[in-house]
């Protein structure tokens, strides 16, 4: 499940995709419904959903997009899980955001300009516990009126270890009295843009 948090920040860049043409004209600005999601596997069984319901971000008249996720609005269904995974795993005091930017291009807005779904594969960064990487995203956008919805065609896979959350993931094992828990993680983005 600590894992699973840096995959939801890949599902952040998919809102790139979701600009028009008309789009290029105003900032969007990600509303309260969207979510992302990353599925934890412990002891090479059991599955379990959690989801971050603190996202934010736009994309401005430029392209450029940047999406924010709280790490401390993490879900898991388990309160005593939740603290683990703030104050253990993420280590929100010290880091409590995770932050993904990527930059839209003239050509990939206009084709939303039809209405017509987009398919994207989409490259951006992906900035976790103190560490930044380039990651790449399977995206489908939709564009109509004021408003825009990127999701994720396949979840993101995301490994702790790229991120330096490796002791953070041992520190839940051993907590949690399980023999393991996966330490590469899918991650989901549901994203809805509201043009501002």
């Amino acid at each position: 499940m600590l894992t699973g948090i840096r995959r939801v920040m890949v599902v952040l860049l998919i809102p790139a995709a979701l600009l028009s043409p008309a789009l290029v004209h105003a900032d969007w600005e990600v509303s309260r419904a969207s979510r992302v999601s990353y599925v934890s596997i412990k002891n090479n069984a059991i599955a379990e959903h959690n989801t971050f319901s603190g996202v934010t971000g736009s994309i401005n008249k430029k392209g450029e997009l940047r999406v924010s996720i709280d790490l401390s609005t993490v879900e898991t269904q388990v309160e005593i899980r939740n603290e683990r995974m703030r104050d253990l795993f993420f280590e929100v005091a010290q880091y409590p955001v995770a932050t993904v930017t990527a930059q839209l291009y003239a050509e990939e807005l206009a084709q939303l300009d039809s209405g017509a779904p987009l398919q994207l594969i989409k490259p951006f960064k992906l900035s976790l516990h103190g560490v930044e990487a380039e990651v790449e995203a399977h995206i489908r956008v939709l564009a109509v009126g004021d408003k825009a919805w990127v999701s994720t065609l396949q979840p993101i896979l995301i490994s702790a270890a790229d991120f330096g959350l490796s002791d953070g993931v041992n520190t839940l094992r051993k907590l949690a009295g399980l023999d393991s828990i996966s330490s590469v993680i899918p991650v989901s983005a549901d994203l809805r843009f509201r043009r501002d």
